[in-house]
């Protein structure tokens, strides 16, 4: 950890160690001395003192960041509304900019995309550990989104959106690991990766797509 953990408080000093070694090694690959050590913690038991069991350590790292990035999420949308902008790329903006602002180089060193990309994997932590207030912005992004490409079959809604989301996150922590913020390309990327997303979404089914679809609908349900 940065030389700067050392004035911090002894919780956030673990918030902060534990976020970049869940970053490096996974929600199980860090142990609770490892991250205690990079947090100069010197009680090897502050980390159940301060947070119990390693799912509330993982959210509290959640909880860190997304304390500011929901408001702005939330801004966003507020200005989308005002604006009665039914643009489907203002909403994708809405899902992206918020988390790639965290990007943006900051004394710590930056470690939260590729965090939040390793729990959502390991444990669909957005479904599961995520406090709904803050992830309020997120979600109603998501169902604005489902309602402008209402046009499509409701389980290639989904299936889409979910991707869209994965797309998101896995795009940006691959962006944070090569330290994008610091690029003079940065904005010119995380646009790029907003038309992309857009570009998903609005797709149209393929031939393809669309047999396999009818396939399933053929089926008979278990």
């Amino acid at each position: 950890m940065p030389a700067r953990t050392e004035t911090l408080d002894g919780r956030t000093a673990l918030i902060l160690a534990a976020e970049q070694l869940f970053a490096e090694y996974g929600l199980h690959g860090a142990s609770f001395r490892q991250i205690s050590d990079a947090a100069k913690q010197k009680n090897g038991s502050a980390i159940q003192y301060h947070f119990g069991t390693r799912d509330r350590l993982v959210e509290a790292v959640f909880e860190n960041r997304m304390q500011n990035i929901n408001p702005r999420r939330l801004a966003m949308l507020e200005e989308i509304a005002t604006a009665k902008d039914t643009q489907i790329r203002s909403l994708v903006s809405v899902l992206v900019w918020p988390l790639a602002e965290e990007l943006r180089p900051r004394a710590e060193g930056n470690h939260y995309l590729q965090f939040l990309s390793r729990a959502t994997r390991e444990k669909q932590m957005v479904l599961k550990l995520a406090p709904w207030p803050l992830m309020s912005g997120w979600f109603q992004a998501i169902e604005a989104l489902s309602g402008l490409i209402s046009g499509l079959p409701e389980l290639i809604i989904r299936q889409r959106l979910l991707i869209a989301a994965d797309q998101c996150v896995s795009s940006l922590a691959m962006f944070e690991a090569e330290q994008v913020g610091q690029s003079p390309e940065f904005s010119l990327q995380v646009e790029t990766l907003i038309d992309m997303i857009t570009a998903a979404l609005l797709a149209p089914v393929s031939f393809q797509g669309e047999t396999e679809f009818k396939k399933l609908r053929a089926k008979p349900r278990a």
